[in-house]
């Protein structure tokens, strides 16, 4: 799995790309492909997974409306993409790579020539809720001098604001946050 780690970074989904993913995909064992598809796509679909934690799209789209996210779908998204639906976090309770002291894990980021694999820190939290509270507060609302993505008019520029405000180095963020919310409407 290491091996499709490393390729899923340069996925972009140009039609090479896709055949090639195609091609892979065919000598996989399903429960593989599966799991690839779901973690490392360019796009996850829904999974009817329930975690021990009872975290769903439902769930953090309630919990970013009580932290006071004004496009709580964007959140969602961003928990999708970031922890896999769920099933992956990136420090204790993390779902959205949230990084500071706390759990070191092996990460990729992309500063404009392509992914690059760093380790890295990644922030512990006691619950989800102060996860996500912690991602509203500090980038949705207005925070210590810097202007949050709630100022966004709709949540695809909420999206894109997220990108442009340096929360993701991933170039392509901004447009899979954006096909995360229309897939699950």
């Amino acid at each position: 799995m290491t091996f499709l780690r490393e390729a899923a970074k340069w996925y972009q989904g140009e039609s090479h790309q896709d055949k090639a993913w195609d091609d892979l995909e065919s000598q996989l064992p399903s429960f593989l492909v599966d799991t690839f598809k779901t973690a490392y796509r360019d796009s996850p679909t829904p999974l009817p997974v329930t975690i021990s934690d009872g975290l769903g799209w439902d769930e953090i789209i309630s919990l970013a409306k009580q932290s006071g996210a004004k496009f709580p779908e964007c959140v969602a998204a961003q928990w999708a993409l970031e922890s896999g639906w769920g099933q992956f976090t990136s420090g204790k309770n993390n779902y959205f790579g949230i990084k500071g002291k706390g759990t070191v894990k092996t990460t990729w980021e992309d500063y404009g020539y392509g992914p690059i694999t760093i380790q890295d820190s990644f922030k512990d939290f006691n619950t989800p809720y102060d996860c996500i509270n912690y991602l509203i507060t500090r980038w949705y609302k207005d925070y210590n001098g810097y202007l949050g993505v709630n100022r966004a008019y709709t949540r695809e520029e909420c999206a894109r604001l997220l990108k442009s405000e340096g929360y993701a180095t991933d170039p392509s963020y901004s447009t899979k946050l954006i096909k995360l919310m229309n897939s699950n409407d």
